[in-house]
């Protein structure tokens, strides 16, 4: 119970699992751009510098002092050729944004455990010479900065590496006093990477986690704001937009046709008696009816017309590029459809009319949108005063 409590402490402290491994390994990739750039100019600095030395000392090294330099640009010139493959297949994931894929996910792995080991080598080659351990503690430092690996896999790489060095190195340093020394040091060196690494991960996912949340916040507040802004610009009830927008609209074009000479006009329509449905049938039913309404208007429109919900029973609609002629048209077949329209359930016996005016939409006024109001209010006041289910016009 006790060890069972205190891993799941553990694991909650370290946030395992709480970051999808694709996400891990995008930020991996990224920081590989800068990492192998860094890298491979270390390995050929180093080759250079050694290779230089060797060149110049001649014949005056002793054999082991020979052998540690060759050793030392061997290890580093294989490194820098891995290095380069690492780079190319970090830029071939990118480019094609595989970043899910198995690849980008072990990449970041294989190259962690590649420089730990290649650390650990290096520092048993210097043991032909000193009984440092610098470049072992360095390969810890730098993989544990540069690479974000998930917990379970530090805890794996860096006691296997250092299991490895310990097994390997008396194979160069054969002082037991020094070879106590290296070891006891070497154990520091991955310690401290170890724990380098599990800081890293820790900050960076609670960096990853929060980023998350703060995205979708902000998706979800955008939405909130979307929502927001269909609620003031739209009728809650049957969808269609509601007066302020259709104002808008109506400027806009009235703008339009001002610079096309085009002509435009409204609508403006109104259910015949729609109280005795609320009346009869009841609010809910009144307002199922102007649902079905607003979507039999709709069927006898084009995609580029606007129609709108003005208020209560009263619908507006807007007819970019059509004559008053044409609009009357258009009312005579909203007309007609409205009159032989069936509701559903126990209103299937209720019949529905409606009275229009229509108006041309004046680009010469300097408010298009009121004249055209008014002229239009006014047809359909003619309409209503005529006997209703008909059409009037304002020229």
């Amino acid at each position: 119970m006790i060890i069972n409590k205190m891993l799941r402490t553990i694991k909650n402290f370290l946030l395992i699992d709480r970051v999808p491994e694709s996400n891990l390994a995008k930020i991996n990739l990224q920081r590989f751009t800068i990492f192998f750039n860094i890298i491979i100019a270390a390995h050929l600095l180093h080759i250079l510098l050694f290779w230089l030395a060797l060149a110049n000392d001649g014949e005056q090294i002793t054999d082991l002092v020979y052998l540690w330099r060759i050793a030392i640009i061997t290890s580093h010139s294989i490194m820098a050729v891995l290095a380069l493959t690492a780079a190319l297949l970090t830029l071939y994931i990118r480019k094609n944004n595989q970043q899910q894929s198995k690849l980008a996910i072990h990449l970041p792995v294989i190259v962690a455990f590649t420089y730990l080991l290649f650390g650990a080598v290096i520092c048993i080659f210097d043991q032909l010479i000193t009984a440092a351990i610098t470049p072992y503690l360095i390969a810890n430092i730098a993989v544990a900065i540069g690479i974000i690996l998930k917990p379970q896999i530090s805890l794996i790489i860096y006691p296997f590496v250092y299991l490895l060095f310990y097994l390997i190195v008396p194979s160069t340093q054969t002082d037991s006093e020094l070879l106590l020394s290296v070891r006891v040091n070497a154990i520091t060196a991955a310690a401290i990477g170890l724990a380098l690494s599990l800081i890293i991960w820790r900050t960076n996912i609670i960096n990853i986690i929060q980023n998350n949340l703060i995205s979708r916040q902000k998706e979800e507040l955008e939405k909130k704001n979307t929502q927001l802004e269909n609620l003031v610009r739209t009728d809650m009830l049957t969808g269609l937009y509601n007066r302020m927008r259709f104002t808008e609209f109506v400027e806009m074009e009235a703008a339009r046709t001002k610079r096309t000479g085009e002509n435009s006009s409204l609508i403006f329509m109104d259910l015949d008696n729609f109280k005795k449905v609320n009346d009869n049938y009841g609010h809910p039913s009144g307002d199922t009816v102007l649902k079905w309404i607003a979507g039999v208007i709709k069927g006898q429109l084009r995609s580029t017309d606007i129609l709108a919900r003005f208020g209560g029973e009263e619908f507006a609609i807007l007819l970019p590029d059509t004559s008053v002629e044409g609009a009357c048209i258009v009312a005579e077949k909203v007309r007609s459809a409205i009159e032989n329209c069936s509701f559903p359930g126990k209103m299937e016996d209720l019949k529905m009319t409606a009275s229009f005016g229509v108006a041309p939409l004046k680009t010469d006024e300097v408010d298009s949108f009121n004249t055209a109001y008014k002229n239009a209010d006014a047809a359909l006041y003619r309409a209503k005063q005529g006997g209703r289910n008909r059409i009037e016009y304002m020229d």
